[in-house]
């Protein structure tokens, strides 16, 4: 996995490291404290951000990969809601921002070096440019706009960068390690604080709830604010926790990641994201059935003991209820919620169902090559109010939320039969090549392609009820795995 000119890993520390880190605070505090009065401090202090990111890149590259797929959760979820609201809608595309500075840095050392093409090959290359070159020619042959087709294309494939941006750097086994576990423990910090909401109330640290519509009275999400994301963030973390609790060397170690893997489950429930719940289930069992019985076993006695303490534990401690109210605090009902949301699929009124069937007659007339890039479904139909909604239906059943919800729904009206397989192949020659190592490796080689397998299974599968893949915050992450999951395929056991 290492190039032939690898950069230093990201815990090299120093004055300087220092000393950025102690400017970028100082001005994202800027950015919360002048933003209020002036837009132009915000696009100011940003500039000197990306100026920081430029000079941090050069330095440490891999952990400024770990800030790109994290960036997405402070610029869109918890700065924007913060800061003035006319610079708001602005915060939201720093990720992007903050991931063309730092994959044209990466570039421009890699055309340097010699690392390009070597990144490039690779059978998912393939896949992807076929996917292009489709989405082209649905385009011309359906009239879709420049700007809608280019929207169309990027907001599907911008992410994409994160695992060509993998290749380009390389990772030995230690550093894969270091990057996937400061993702890891953003992930689990962010469980504590999702789990905190439900011991002591939702709206602590500013946070709030959102009350579901089959009954929940409560769907927590942490600092991500939405519980479908956030449950698609502890899905692709968790499996390793898992794989860790089994097979790491020392029983401490053990227990730590036990112990983790509980925290990452209790906030899991807490999100009622039934898609995540599903995802992560079915991508374990499928996989530790043919890997290791004893993580599966793990599993289900971490599952079995988050339910109870979820269940039973006090809720709302710092919420007063007002005297004589008789307020109760809100419970965690899995049954009576679960059933009335399986209910609603099986009656035809769930609007995933309906979004479905609406979908099929679009299919029936466009099988092969879809509707053409961003003519449907996602966030680029949604801005540019795509024809296809309004001749088919669709804007009706979109009439409250942006998006089907349903990214391979949307690949597949957009992309056609053709596409939609181009795109699917590119994800799978990483997945089965790592597959194929997976018992050839021992100790934490072995927790790291298992626990990136899981997650790649339980991303596939939670897509199919979110827009997980074409949202920053889960894509980038889904991505990085990928890259990283394409350099432990090629040797079976890295240095």
């Amino acid at each position: 996995m290492n190039t032939s000119r690898p950069f230093r890993t990201f815990l090299v520390a120093g004055p300087a490291l220092a000393a950025l880190g102690l400017l970028a605070l100082a001005l994202v505090i800027a950015v919360l404290l002048l933003t209020r009065a002036s837009g132009a401090a915000f696009v100011l202090v940003v500039a000197d951000l990306l100026g920081i990111a430029v000079l941090a890149t050069l330095r440490w590259p891999r952990a400024m990969l770990v800030v790109v797929v994290l960036a997405p959760i402070l610029d869109r979820y918890t700065i924007a809601p913060l800061i003035a609201a006319q610079v708001g809608s602005m915060a939201q595309y720093v990720s992007e921002g903050l991931l063309a500075v730092v994959g044209t840095v990466l570039l421009v050392v890699g055309l340097r070096d010699g690392r390009v093409l070597p990144a490039l090959r690779h059978p998912a290359t393939v896949a992807l440019s076929a996917f292009v070159a489709l989405g082209l020619i649905s385009a011309q042959i359906n009239g879709v706009p420049a700007l809608t087709e280019a929207a169309g294309f990027f907001y599907t494939l911008d992410a994409v960068a994160i695992f060509y941006l993998c290749r380009l750097v390389g990772f030995t086994h230690r550093q894969a390690v270091l990057t996937l576990g400061a993702v890891g423990v953003a992930v689990v910090v962010m469980a504590l604080i999702g789990v905190g909401q439900g011991l002591l109330g939702p709206d602590i640290l500013g946070l709030e709830a959102i009350k579901g519509r089959s009954g929940e009275s409560a769907r927590l999400g942490s600092l991500v604010r939405n519980p479908n994301a956030f449950g698609s963030l502890i899905a692709v973390i968790l499996p390793f926790t898992l794989f860790g609790a089994i097979r790491l060397g020392t029983p401490r170690a053990r227990w730590l990641m036990a112990a983790a893997a509980l925290v990452l489950a209790m906030a899991l429930l807490l999100t009622y994201s039934r898609s995540s719940w599903l995802g992560i289930t079915v991508a374990t069992v499928a996989v530790a059935v043919f890997l290791d019985r004893r993580v599966l076993l793990a599993g289900i006695a971490i599952g079995a003991l988050a339910v109870l303490l979820v269940t039973f534990m006090p809720r709302n401690l710092l919420v007063a209820s007002a005297p004589g109210s008789g307020a109760k605090p809100p419970d965690f009902n899995i049954v009576e919620t679960t059933g009335e949301r399986v209910g609603n699929v099986g009656a035809g009124r769930d609007l995933r169902t309906l979004l479905v069937l609406n979908a099929i007659p679009i299919l029936r007339d466009h099988p092969l090559l879809g509707v053409g890039p961003g003519r449907y479904g996602g966030a680029a139909a949604d801005h540019f109010s795509s024809p296809i909604h309004t001749q088919y239906g669709t804007a009706k059943l979109l009439k409250f939320q942006q998006t089907v919800d349903n990214f391979w729904l949307h690949l597949l009206i957009e992309a056609g039969i053709l596409g939609a397989a181009a795109f699917v192949a590119a994800i799978a020659v990483v997945v089965v090549g790592l597959a194929r190592r997976v018992r050839q490796a021992s100790g934490s080689h072995y927790i790291m392609k298992a626990g990136i397998l899981v997650a790649m299974v339980a991303s596939v599968i939670i897509t199919g009820t979110t827009m997980g893949l074409e949202a920053n915050m889960v894509a980038f992450i889904f991505w990085l795995m990928l890259g990283i999951g394409s350099l432990y395929a090629t040797q079976p056991q890295p240095a």
